[in-house]
């Protein structure tokens, strides 16, 4: 089973696009729609269900037979009666192909309406199977009662209440103004280096991640790990030095040498990264008081922590007659150290911790240097599969949190990054 996650406006279009990729289920999330928690871990949780259509607050006509959508559901122009009737609220929703195909076949038999009326009773009628997400309606199976959102946390009219661990639409209510001085930017430009273990592989990459960096004022610094003819520009700085990333880091990067820059960027070469801008990067950090942040990671392959992954942010809204706030990304305790950005105190910390001997890096996620944080307004792809699970490197991992006296910890969300 394959699952994907699309914005859903009840659109024909929509539903078949979702038959034409031959994906047997698909997710249909509203950027509004919040979870106080890992999207991962909330899709898992329904794998085994093999309901037609998941959505929030189902309800057959004769449960809720005032409800206002009801006169739109029609079949050639003629009034449906509400006891043929289901009804959902639809910013979350799950549709197996077999849904799809009878929703479309109910619109080219003349059915017309209201979203949250047509696709559900378009399922019923169908005599498919049709589930509550959660909640404690009447569609909702006994293992998911009380499970995932209430009424305290979904429904129409919002904004709704925080709480932990739940689903929440529109957005949940702001608890209290967000303190001032947490959102002022540095006045003065900050200093950035751009470096990167580079190699063959990276040869299709490298202009654009170089004019990227290049034309937000960046400096680069290139360690070329093999004796490819990469056609570097003459204002980049290049050190050949054939070796693995983080041996590469401790012989090249001493803080000393890099004391001049205020971030400094440490990725892989196997990012595609254009329409990121850096300042901007560095603003958002700076602002958030972040030690080290990494873009999230959009990839066509899987991705090594879930936390990384891109994830829609809602607006934040303050209290009233407060302008909302643009999130951009969320406040972590994890950064994964495949595109890691440090402050310069962060990078001297981290520097400290580095064996030469690791190849894989494994465990430095896990260095404790201040703030951390995931930007997701500016996403990079990963474009190469993770090559590094084998035992070797899970005995690095194993072995340089043991020697540092470390520990692995669960991946967190703590908040909201701003802009």
């Amino acid at each position: 089973m394959s699952v994907a996650i699309h914005n859903m406006n009840g659109t024909k279009e929509q539903l078949e696009e979702f038959l034409i990729s031959g994906e047997e289920y698909r997710w249909f999330i509203d950027p509004e729609v919040h979870l106080d928690g890992n999207w991962e871990d909330f899709r898992g949780a329904f794998i085994r269900c093999d309901a037609d259509l998941l959505a929030t607050v189902v309800r057959a006509g004769p449960e809720d037979p005032t409800w206002n959508w009801w006169p739109s559901l029609k079949q050639r122009g003629q009034p449906v009666a509400v006891t043929e009737g289901v009804a959902a609220l639809l910013p979350l929703m799950r549709l197996s192909s077999r849904a799809a195909e009878a929703i479309l076949a109910g619109i080219a038999n003349g059915w017309e309406g209201h979203p949250e009326a047509l696709i559900p009773t378009l399922v019923s009628l169908a005599e498919l199977k049709i589930e509550d997400i959660g909640g404690l309606g009447s569609f909702t199976p006994e293992e998911r009662q009380r499970r995932w959102y209430g009424e305290r946390t979904w429904h129409w009219r919002g904004p709704v209440e925080h709480v932990p661990g739940m689903l929440h639409f529109p957005v949940p209510t702001a608890q209290r103004d967000l303190a001032p001085v947490r959102l002022t930017p540095a006045t003065v430009p900050p200093r950035m280096l751009y470096v990167s273990p580079v190699g063959a592989p990276a040869s299709s990459l490298l202009p654009i991640t170089l004019d990227v960096f290049r034309n937000a004022g960046a400096d680069c610094l290139l360690l070329q790990y093999d004796e490819a003819e990469l056609g570097i520009p003459e204002d980049v700085r290049a050190i050949r030095d054939r070796d693995y990333k983080w041996p590469l880091a401790y012989r090249n990067l001493h803080p000393d040498v890099v004391a001049d820059y205020d971030y400094v960027f440490f990725w892989d070469d196997d990012l595609g990264i254009k329409g990121f801008d850096p300042a901007r990067f560095v603003r958002i950090m700076q602002i958030n008081h972040l030690a080290m942040a990494q873009p999230a990671i959009e990839s066509p392959h899987c991705l090594s922590h879930a936390i990384t992954s891109r994830k829609p942010c809602p607006p934040w809204r303050g209290s009233e007659g407060t302008a909302p706030r643009r999130i951009v990304g969320r406040l972590t305790n994890f950064v994964e150290i495949m595109a890691p950005v440090f402050t310069r105190d962060a990078w001297r910390t981290v520097y400290s911790y580095v064996d030469p001997g690791s190849h894989s890096g494994w465990g430095y996620d896990y260095i404790p240097v201040g703030a951390k944080g995931i930007v997701d307004a500016l996403p990079v792809v990963h474009t190469r599969a993770v090559q590094s699970f084998n035992s070797k490197s899970q005995g690095e991992f194993e072995c340089f949190l043991y020697s540092q006296g470390l520990f692995a910890h669960p991946h967190t969300e703590y908040g909201w990054l701003f802009e």
